[in-house]
Order: C-alpha cells, then sequence, then structure tokens
C-alpha cells in the first residue's frame, strides 16, 4: 500500500501526543531533584529561596543554620513536588520562639530559580515524547 508509510508516521505522532499528556507525570520526578538540589544550595549559601541572605548569628555572627540543607526533602508524588522542612529549622523559617525569621523553603510564589528548576524537570520527557513522533 502506497500510503502505509503516511499512517506508520501518523500512528508515531498520535503515541507522541499521547505521551505528552503524561508529561506532568513524567516531568515531577525530574523537577523535584532539581528543585531540592536548588533549595540545598540556598540553605548551604545562608540565603532564602528567593535570594535574600540570612541574619548572622546573634551570638558570634557567624553563618546560621549551617545544617538547615540536611533538613530539606523534595519529593514527586503523581504530579506533585512537595517539599518538607523537618527538624527545629522549622522553628527557624517561621521565626518562632524569639527567633529570626530566616525562610528556608519557598513560601507564596515561587522565585524564579526554583520556577527554571521546575521547568528543566519538563526537558528530557518533552524531548523523548516529540522524538517518539518523529520517524526513526
Amino acid at each position: 500500500m502506497a500510503n502505509s508509510g503516511d499512517f506508520a508516521a501518523l500512528e508515531r505522532m498520535i503515541a507522541s501526543c499521547q505521551e505528552l499528556a503524561r508529561l506532568p507525570e513524567l516531568a515531577a520526578p525530574i523537577a523535584a531533584r532539581n528543585v531540592e538540589a536548588e533549595l540545598r544550595a540556598s540553605a548551604s549559601a545562608g540565603r532564602a529561596p528567593d535570594g535574600t541572605a540570612w541574619a548572622p548569628r546573634k551570638s558570634d555572627g557567624g553563618k546560621p543554620l549551617a545544617n538547615a540543607a540536611g533538613a530539606i526533602t523534595v519529593k514527586a508524588i503523581g504530579t506533585v513536588v512537595l517539599i518538607v522542612l523537618a527538624g527545629h529549622h522549622v522553628f527557624h523559617h517561621f521565626g518562632a520562639g524569639g527567633k529570626p525569621k530566616r525562610r528556608i523553603i519557598p513560601q507564596g510564589s515561587i522565585p524564579p530559580k526554583l520556577g527554571n528548576a521546575i521547568r528543566l524537570g519538563f526537558v528530557p520527557p518533552f524531548r523523548d515524547a516529540v522524538k517518539k513522533g518523529r520517524k526513526s
């Protein structure tokens, strides 16, 4: 049949579109790893997710929350990227008990660096899906 190649190409394109429907689910684990790396880098540098520097320690003026990066966990649950802050670092994040407020995880809008980390999570699965729609 002369049109068999055309039908095969159409089938590949349909399969590619079906794969794109799963893009959020495929991208979430990659985005979670990217977000975790970005948040841990910010915390290690003594900065909030939006880039503002944390107030120095009152006792000696040193860098506060030296272990905050280890208290951050990010994982994908379906299409959701869940960020968890554990331990006493939560009190510092909210400034509870007279402690200075030092943001460790984002609150409110997503800072640009984290938005980029999420967007980069979509690149590999998008490329894979689009390649499936092309002739090998």
